[in-house]
């Protein structure tokens, strides 16, 4: 914002190329601050405004532009005008509040009737062109000029000049009145009537009266009327150009009423037959398009509409007509799919295929892909509501849709190879059409054979035609598919033996042709690898793959193509080949030279050496070859990780192993937070990750220990396992909700990594849920914590709930067995959270089902068990703690894939907050009187966000937490001040609980109440620049004298009602109760 002397000396400047630039930047500054919303008293307070300020400066702004209108030449006028015509066009489409009228409203312009003075008598005083340039000033001001009768007399008179530069203007003017004033609109209907009809009024007149109709049609009664008038001026004109602006005006105003939609698409299917003008039908399909696409309203569309779009495709179209065609024929198809019969489906679907056919000779891209789009769609549609009716055998169309999908691709591949030269726009192509099989295949996920085997057919053809031109790439493209149809068998139970087989003859082939680089190679050996451990099955394979991907790695380094090494390490990690991943980025690292690549690299090697150990330790014997080749090739990364010492060495011993495991992985992590501590930072996920990671091995290792104490120990050293074992549960309870955090805090996370994530959190709740049990049932009376094991099976079953419904049900009556009926049910996951069947969780979820029956049967065991039976006794406890290294020992098997987000490296989006005191002139220090309540300004500021995700925030939250153990030591009140960033622990008890009430607020449950602390919730609306205002008050009165620190936590709503956590790049603000000076 800026003061009215720096307005006044941009727009008062006496040259002209400096005032019309001067203009355009004042217009550009009115623009965002028209679309913002009025300022709040917190905004005026931490501003220092004085309320009403905003009101003077726009009387100010808008009183001098008025004058430079007045004042200037003709070529200021026009910059004038142009420059609020800009404002009102971004007014209605930009603005995020399309009930904000920005500043142009009737009560923030007290001035408005001077106003509109200056500029009526420059009207009155100037030739055509001026009147029509403060016409449309006055247009532009409609919300406050509409309700001066002179301006409106004077707007209906220059209807009927005889000047059309005037007429224009006044219509235009007219217009923008009626989106305010019905009245207005009723007499400015039938003079539209009577310019439009009138033989006197020039034909560029009459036209802009026939475009003013659009502008009709606010309220029901007027739609009708003013559809009425222009369907007879369309009945009664023989001028074409007159009759096609028409019918786009009405079919605007049809698109408002859901009494005239049908009227309309009647109107305009007599102006599709031959015997019309290409110009009218084309316009006719225009209108359709108008009708169908704007509509509000649900509209079944007839049956006729849909035979003359079919007919219509019987000759040859032109691009346009093209494209509002199969548009509309689209529309119509996607509503009427359930009211098409059986019988007629096929028969259907055999003309859009002919449709498609012609479309596909379109000289337009967007044409042609829009088809293929279409195709696969209503396919789609079709297919399911086929299966319905046939019990899910028959799946022809989508088939049919594939086959036409891949038939397509081969066409454009082979034109490209013909010319042996790269195209780009047929590449793109290519690229859409590859994305619209993955569409089809996300929807019917049981063609994946089918699709595989096409594409095995294209890959074939590939390889006898391709000469180094595009084959590469389409093989990239291949291999996304084959991916996505492996994936979906774990996903939704289809046959995977198949498709199975098809990868392996298709990865034979590709990896037998030389035309594809050896980053080709490398991914499609890697296609099969979680496959395979998946069955458990064929190690042998596997192996061999991972052999073959590290030799053709090795090749990638050799010919010094880094950037596809660096890509085929990223895709060994997504694949869990964490040999493959080891070398690539170890070999990697002996040719950088960046400093700040140099750390993300080794932190990945590492990363990658610590899981790849994991591998080895869970399943030597088979993972042996793949180390001896990393040792036979001099692997670099080896060396690197040796530099670390004895924690890189590996041992026969188990917890040995998992200590070296956690200690590797902390390194990693410290590498990336070594300088990258903001969670705006492009490190910041990676750092959580680590952490939790570390976390969890650490916890693994103490319960390996304890264990092991446990099974060298007599029977009444039982009982002082029971508290050790006690503190890990919660410990891993934590953890899980720690990964919960880190999978609702990035909102541009892909799905994949957060069901990834999810999973981690759902391993993480059975483990502490069988820490917890291993020994419950035998030493439950020296439970130290009541109410845990009621925690963790409810955790653990709302994760389970949605995929595993026997599981929750023995679990929650394992509960109810237990401590009878639970207090409260399990809580429903977030959209975010929710699992699905992959590689991972299905792992998880057996062990998971192994676990509770074994729980099950210690329990059973326990109540037959008589008194004082120690032998008994003492096998319960061994079984117990059997049952614990058992699951441990699965899950240490369980080979988690790498997020695909921790591979990204752009900044994450997160959140600032400001605060200070309520009328306070002190700047950032904030105080407070002994007994007083601390009143705030608060400002959240969202960084690091883009403006599609910030469109999608409806609301902003944020809760503030004090206690009286929040003090801050006197010396450090200073540096506090200067908001120092620390990376958080997101297992922190502190972090979590805040996160939790938020969520609970949010979602409007019951909240904790404690006296002993004191907390505020407040909601912000977020505006076009990511930041939110409000204020709050804690009540700190009973604080003794001294600073404390004001703890945290913001999250947000999107426009789909789901909750995502914000990362706080800033500490909590800092406070002083302190006497009065």
């Amino acid at each position: 914002m800026y003061d009215d002397s720096e307005a006044s000396s941009l727009i008062g400047c006496s040259f002209k190329g400096k005032r019309t630039e001067a203009i355009k930047e004042t217009g550009a500054r009115l623009e965002w601050w028209s679309t913002d919303p009025e300022l709040s008293m917190a905004e005026h307070d931490m501003f220092g405004l004085i309320p009403g300020e905003d009101k003077l400066f726009t009387n100010a702004i808008l009183l001098r532009l008025a004058d430079t209108f007045v004042s200037g030449d003709k070529h200021t006028k026009l910059c004038v005008v142009k420059m609020f015509l800009s404002e009102l066009k971004h007014r209605k489409t930009k603005s995020s509040n399309r009930k904000n009228k920005g500043f142009f409203v009737k009560h923030n312009i007290p001035n408005h009737l001077e106003l509109l003075r200056r500029i009526k008598l420059c009207f009155n005083s100037g030739d055509k062109e001026v009147r029509a340039m403060s016409l449309v000033l006055f247009g532009c001001w409609s919300d406050f000029s509409k309700d001066n009768a002179e301006i409106r007399y004077l707007v209906f008179s220059c209807i009927v000049s005889c000047r059309v530069l005037e007429v224009k203007a006044s219509l235009f003017a007219a217009g923008c009145f009626c989106e305010f004033s019905d009245d207005f609109a009723c007499v400015f209907l039938e003079m539209l009537v009577k310019v439009v009809s009138s033989s006197d009024m020039p034909f560029s007149g009459r036209l802009a009266g026939v475009r003013a109709f659009a502008k009709l049609g606010r309220s029901s009664a007027l739609s009708s009327r003013a559809y009425k008038e222009g369907t007879n001026l369309i009945l009664g004109s023989v001028d074409d150009y007159i009759v096609t602006t028409m019918l786009i005006s009405v079919s605007i105003i049809a698109s408002r009423s859901a009494l005239l939609i049908s009227r309309q698409v009647d109107l305009l299917l007599t102006f599709l037959s031959e015997d019309k003008s290409l110009s009218l039908r084309a316009t006719s399909l225009r209108c359709l398009n108008i009708v169908l696409s704007r509509s509000r309203f649900r509209f079944s569309p007839p049956t006729k509409l849909m035979i003359a779009m079919f007919n219509t495709f019987n000759e040859e179209l032109q691009p346009v007509m093209q494209h509002d065609a199969i548009h509309i024929l689209y529309e119509i198809l996607m509503s009427k799919v359930l009211s098409i019969n059986n019988s007629e489906i096929n028969e259907c679907f055999t003309k859009i295929l002919t449709i498609v056919e012609t479309v596909m000779q379109s000289p337009s891209i967007s044409n042609r892909l829009f088809a293929i789009h279409f195709l696969a769609n209503i396919s789609v549609k079709f297919t399911r509501k086929i299966d319905m009716a046939h019990d899910g055998n028959d799946k022809t169309l989508a088939t049919q849709a594939i086959s036409f999908i891949v038939d397509r691709i081969t066409l454009l591949t082979n034109s490209v190879l013909n010319r042996n030269q790269p195209n780009l726009e047929t590449e793109q192509e290519i690229q859409s059409l590859f994305r619209t099989i993955k569409l089809l295949l996300h929807k019917c996920p049981n063609l994946g054979e089918f699709a595989l085997t096409k594409l095995h057919l294209f890959v074939k053809c590939l390889l006898h035609n391709d000469n180094g031109t595009i084959g590469s790439k389409l093989a990239v493209c291949v291999s996304k598919v084959v991916n996505l149809c492996l994936k979906n068998t774990v996903k939704y139970g289809t046959s995977s033996s198949e498709i199975r087989n098809v990868a392996r003859l298709m990865i034979e082939d590709v990896c037998g042709c030389g035309y594809f680089n050896h980053y080709v190679h490398v991914i499609y050996h890697l296609l099969l690898l979680k496959e395979t451990e998946e069955c458990n099955t064929d190690h042998v394979y596997a192996t061999e793959n991972e052999i073959f991907a590290l030799e053709k790695a090795k090749k990638l380094m050799e010919v010094k193509d880094y950037w596809s090494a660096y890509k085929a390490g990223k895709t060994a990690c997504v694949h869990g080949a964490w040999f493959t991943a080891a070398f690539i980025f170890g070999e990697l690292l002996t040719v950088l030279r960046s400093d700040s690549c140099h750390q993300w690299l080794t932190s990945l090697t590492l990363f990658a050496y610590s899981e790849m150990k994991i591998v080895y330790c869970s399943s030597p014997k088979e993972r042996s070859t793949l180390l001896n080749w990393l040792v036979g090739n001099r692997s670099s990364s080896l060396p690197i990780i040796g530099v670390l010492g004895e924690i890189s060495k590996t041992t026969d011993n188990e917890i040995e192993n998992l200590d070296v495991i956690r200690k590797i992985l902390q390194v990693s992590k410290e590498m990336l937070s070594a300088n990258d501590v903001t969670p705006s930072g492009r490190h910041y996920f990676q750092i959580q990750f680590l952490a939790l990671r570390a976390n969890v091995i650490e916890i693994a290792v103490h319960v390996f220990n304890e264990i092991s104490k446990g099974q060298i120990s007599h029977l009444q050293h039982g009982v002082s396992l029971v508290q050790p074992l006690t503190q890990l549960s919660t410990r891993l309870i934590k953890l899980a909700h720690g990964y919960d955090l880190v999978a609702t805090s990035f909102m541009n996370m892909d799905p994949t990594s957060t069901t990834i994530i999810s999973a981690h959190a759902l391993s993480c709740s059975v483990l502490a849920f069988i820490t917890r049990f291993s020994l419950f049932f035998q030493f439950e009376n020296v439970d130290l914590q009541s109410d845990l094991h009621a925690m963790l099976i409810n955790d653990l079953v709302g994760r389970l709930w949605c995929i595993d419904r026997e599981t929750s049900k023995e679990l929650l009556l394992l509960l109810k067995t237990c401590v009878g009926q639970p207090k409260s049910c399990f809580g429903q996951l977030s959209k975010t959270q929710r699992l699905e069947n992959t590689y991972e969780v299905t792992s998880i979820i057996k062990i998971c089902r192994i676990a509770v029956k074994r729980v099950v049967d210690i329990q059973n065991a326990e109540k037959r068990m008589h008194e004082n039976d120690d032998e008994i006794q003492s096998q319960i406890v061994n079984d117990g703690l059997e049952l614990q290294l058992d699951v441990l020992k699965k899950w240490l098997n369980v080979s988690f894939m790498t997020p695909t987000y921790f591979l990204s490296l752009r900044p994450c989006v997160s959140c600032q907050l400001f605060a200070m005191n309520r009328d306070s002139q002190n700047g950032a220090k904030i105080s407070v009187l002994p007994g007083h309540q601390l009143h705030l300004d608060l400002c959240l500021q969202l960084n690091d966000v883009l403006p599609e995700s910030r469109a999608r925030i409806t609301k902003l939250y944020c809760i503030l937490q004090c206690k009286i153990s929040y003090r801050q030591p006197s010396q450090s009140q200073d540096a506090k001040s200067q908001t120092k960033i620390k990376i958080h622990d997101w297992a922190d008890d502190t972090v979590l609980e805040l996160n939790d009430k938020l969520i609970k607020y949010v979602n409007k449950c019951e909240k904790d109440d404690d006296g002993q602390i004191t907390e505020s919730v407040v909601c912000f609306r977020p505006n076009e620049k990511g930041q939110g205002f409000s204020t709050c008050m804690l009540n700190v009165s009973m604080f003794p004298l001294g600073s404390y620190e004001i703890k945290w936590r913001a999250g947000c709503l999107d426009i789909d009602g789901r909750y995502w956590s914000l990362n706080s790049s800033s500490s909590g603000p800092v406070f002083t109760v302190q006497k009065p000076c």
